[in-house]
């Protein structure tokens, strides 16, 4: 007798978790059938700013239809590989928003993410002259410039050689490439290192600089080289010499009045 009541007992207790199984099932069918539920895709930790975006940043979930406004990304394919916004990082559990996140050469300072260890952008304006011929993205050039003494001679020569040539702009900005572009070369943007940069500066300022396809275009063990024989560099590195003994005598004078 006792041996029946159990097996009843049993019974009923595996029967109720049964229906209380079904009834959790179909109730999660409801609301999900309700809710319009949709998988899609979150940040899985805080990304830093101008990141590229990859796999293990990508978490799936589900989350209500209505909750994933038109402007989100929900595919795997259309996040990895790009890039978060220069001037914020995408919070941990957020969705991906279309203005949060870009291709590489959308970015507004999208050359910078070509720059390696110890180099600078350097933006140069250029007309079809200067660029010495019919140069694209990714090549390599020699940088010359030439300078007029007050006697009317010339001084020209090499300054650096084999620069990676990172973009070309014009003047809206725009890269050359671009629908809504002019197709006319206004701006170069050139990897350099960073020491250099005052040095281009002074040349810009003194003298005509140009831009000419280096010969070593392909040899990537050498990148934005000085070139330290140059009647070019030695005539910069002389105007360098004046100018802070100038300098100085200026302010010896200050200081003795």
């Amino acid at each position: 007798m006792n041996k029946t009541i159990l097996i009843k007992s049993i019974s009923v207790v595996l029967l109720a978790s049964l229906l209380l199984a079904l009834c959790t099932f179909a109730f999660k069918v409801c609301v999900k059938k309700e809710m319009h539920l949709m998988k899609t895709y979150i940040a899985s930790r805080d990304i830093p700013p101008r990141s590229m975006i990859m796999d293990t940043d990508l978490l799936e979930v589900e989350v209500p239809k209505h909750y994933v406004l038109s402007d989100c990304f929900t595919s795997k394919e259309d996040l990895l590989g790009k890039y978060t916004d220069i001037q914020g990082k995408i919070p941990a559990g957020s969705l991906f928003y279309k203005t949060m996140v870009f291709n590489k050469e959308e970015l507004p300072d999208s050359p910078t993410t070509e720059l390696k260890e110890g180099q600078a952008a350097y933006s140069l304006e250029v007309d079809l002259a200067k660029l010495g011929g019919p140069l694209v993205p990714g090549q390599r050039v020699d940088i010359y410039a030439s300078f007029v003494e007050k006697d009317a001679s010339v001084i020209s020569g090499a300054l650096l050689e084999n620069v990676r040539l990172i973009a070309i702009k014009d003047y809206q900005g725009l890269n050359l490439d671009d629908p809504d572009s002019t197709k006319t070369p206004y701006l170069a943007v050139l990897a350099i290192q960073v020491e250099d940069v005052e040095l281009l500066n002074m040349a810009e300022k003194r003298g005509d600089i140009k831009l000419v396809a280096s010969s070593k275009t392909y040899d990537s063990n050498i990148e934005a080289k000085r070139v330290v024989d140059s009647n070019a560099i030695h005539y910069l590195e002389q105007e360098e010499e004046i100018e802070q003994i100038v300098f100085k005598e200026e302010i010896d004078i200050d200081y003795d009045e």
